[in-house]
């Protein structure tokens, strides 16, 4: 199931929509936590994760990477994303050969980009968008599901990555689960630590699938 969630945290969760390909048009884009996930992957099968320590910024910046690493933002995000894992019963390691899952994190910061795949989110041709090449010798990823929707500057993007076949320059690592966070900036443009909390616990769960 692929779900799109607005979320009012300021009072109760009132709202939940289900579509085959979500549009945000419709939906106040605010407070959003849509997450998506390959229906073909058996989750069960999985123990270990590895998370990088940095959180990938994507911005309008094509010179160079930037990265959000050892700021009070970038530690809360990794360490509630680190913390669903957890509590849907994966273990962290800091071994990443050995990771049966690599957890991706990006932020998005500041982009103009608006666009729309059939097989390919936005962010895919995004420069420094991260590399396959960080996760071994691969030919590429891809998602084994449609993504269809629009971006919303100051979002959180996480998605999880199948580790456990043999790294291959003919082979595309799958992306198994993606979570796309709107509204976690605040009045003064800084992200909001509740907001943050709140929305990558509902992306974990909405998506019962990934407990083990």
């Amino acid at each position: 199931m692929k779900k799109l969630i607005p979320l009012l945290f300021a009072g109760a969760l009132l709202a939940t929509a289900c579509e085959k390909y979500p549009d945000t048009s419709d939906l106040d884009n605010n407070y959003l936590v849509y997450t998506n996930y390959d229906d073909d992957t058996d989750f069960k099968k999985f123990t270990t994760f590895y998370v990088p320590d940095s959180v990938l910024i994507i911005d309008n910046n094509t010179d160079k990477p930037k990265y959000l690493y050892g700021t009070p933002a970038s530690d809360i995000i990794i360490a509630n994303y680190i913390k669903g894992m957890e509590d849907a019963g994966y273990v962290r390691t800091l071994d990443k050969e050995s990771a049966d899952l690599g957890l991706q994190i990006s932020y998005i910061e500041d982009t103009y980009r608006f666009r729309y795949f059939n097989d390919y989110p936005w962010w895919y041709g995004y420069p420094w968008y991260w590399n396959c090449a960080y996760w071994g010798n691969w030919g590429g990823w891809y998602w084994p599901y449609n993504i269809s929707y629009s971006y919303t500057t100051g979002s959180v993007l996480g998605e999880l990555i199948d580790l456990t076949e043999t790294p291959s320059t003919s082979k595309t690592l799958r992306v198994v689960w993606t979570s796309y966070i709107t509204g976690l900036l605040n009045s003064n443009g800084s992200l909001n630590t509740t907001y943050v909390q709140n929305s990558i616990a509902q992306a974990f769960e909405q998506s019962v699938y990934l407990k083990k």
